[in-house]
């Protein structure tokens, strides 16, 4: 295998075809969105994407067997009138910056040339620097100033973000802007944590407003709370040893992916 490669899993003919993608990545916001939604809605497998370009790595199946680590697009069919919902998510992001361009412009040539997409979300999470994150906040910046006109009656935080965008959420937009398909990046605010349910759930209730999508977060809201508990634990801990959290230390830099 010397470059990328996507195979379908099967055929599939799709209505005006909207993209949202995730990935591992800060807070691994963007992963648990994509991951939340396949699951609730049950979505198929449709293609896979292989590349020298992921780490080196072989993973090992639940059934003895084994796989190379991957990217995949999972489909949501809806109801007649609706743009179909196509997934993209998967077990790394590209390890260079050769690869992180080469395997992303082969995202976005597969999703408009082969599946006709019309339209891009890529998830991610942003660190703000401004503390603790009771309430996620949901900042985007978009391919151009047209598309915010879907989320004008949202309270997402427009022009606000700061940095840079890394990886393939901030990748994936600018290859689609080369081809002239729309699209806009969704961050949850997060402190960086390996899981933040919080931020992702924050994500998910925008971008279901968005796609007029009804999405049940009930095990969403059991995370966040087992998240909170498990975070007072700690603190307590660490008070009680008088060690310094990373707010009083100043911080963290800001970034997103």
């Amino acid at each position: 295998m010397k470059n990328t490669i996507i195979i379908k899993n099967k055929d599939v003919k799709l209505k005006n075809p909207i993209l949202i993608a995730g990935f591992p990545g800060v807070g691994n916001v963007g992963k648990i969105v994509v991951r939340h939604l396949k699951r609730e809605f049950k979505a198929q497998r449709i293609a896979t994407v292989y590349s020298p370009g992921f780490p080196p790595q072989i993973m090992m199946k639940r059934n003895g067997g084994l796989r190379f680590l991957n990217n995949s697009f999972y489909l949501i069919k809806r109801q007649k009138g609706e743009s179909d919902i196509v997934l993209l998510t998967g077990d790394v992001q590209a390890m260079t910056q050769e690869s992180q361009y080469e395997i992303n412009e082969a995202i976005v040539d597969f999703f408009v040339d082969e599946l006709g997409g019309k339209f891009i979300y890529t998830i991610g999470g942003y660190n703000s620097g401004e503390g603790s994150v009771e309430k996620p906040r949901v900042f985007a910046n978009a391919t151009s100033p047209s598309v915010f006109e879907r989320f004008k009656k949202s309270d997402i935080l427009i022009g606000k973000s700061r940095g840079t965008i890394m990886g393939s959420a901030g990748m994936i937009l600018a290859f689609a802007k080369m081809k002239k398909v729309p699209g806009i990046c969704l961050m949850g605010e997060t402190k960086i944590m390996d899981l933040d349910a919080s931020a992702a759930k924050a994500v998910i209730m925008v971008l279901s407003e968005a796609i007029n999508l009804k999405v049940d977060t009930n095990n969403l809201d059991i995370i966040i709370k087992n998240t909170a508990d498990a975070i007072k634990e700690a603190e307590k801990q660490m008070n009680s040893q008088g060690i310094q959290g990373p707010e009083e230390n100043g911080g963290s830099p800001s970034y997103i992916r």
